[in-house]
């Protein structure tokens, strides 16, 4: 099978895009004495109110037992809580709390000052590439759906 190099090269860019985003990503976290996964989970339970542990695991693509063991640290931490709901003993929901909205808001600011140069793009070109990359996903998203 021939390898289209343009094909190849959308791959390898890709690559090096998400390398550069997670170094960046990863030095802010470190910075507060936190882990990707930690930030990750501040961010969703910034936005979602009351996510259960299943919840949570999805939206931040990592498996239950290890999502688990994530709260369990964080809560430790004092950056979330557990509760289990009155009407359903079974079922915990997670919550920032006040420190962990703080942490999750000084965190999310220093990392998107450290990107504010991405908005220098021209508009245009800033739609474009979005546009791009909503319709590559989709097609990755196809492809992996397909399971070719």
């Amino acid at each position: 099978m021939e390898i289209d190099e343009n094909v190849r090269h959308i791959v390898y860019l890709l690559r090096a895009t998400r390398q550069q985003t997670r170094k960046l990503f990863y030095a802010q976290a470190t910075k507060h004495g936190l882990t990707e996964s930690w930030c990750l989970v501040l961010g969703v339970l910034s936005r979602t109110d009351n996510c259960s542990l299943g919840q949570l695991a999805k939206l931040i693509h990592v498996g239950n037992s290890t999502t688990s063991g994530i709260v369990e640290r964080m809560a430790a931490a004092g950056l979330i809580t557990k509760n289990r709901l009155a009407n359903n003993q079974r079922q915990v929901v997670i919550t920032l709390t006040a420190k962990g909205q703080e942490t999750y808001e000084r965190v999310q600011q220093e990392y998107w000052g450290v990107l504010a140069p991405l908005a220098d793009l021209p508009a245009g070109k800033a739609t474009e590439i979005i546009e791009n990359l909503t319709e590559l996903t989709t097609k990755l998203e196809e492809i992996t759906q397909n399971g070719k």
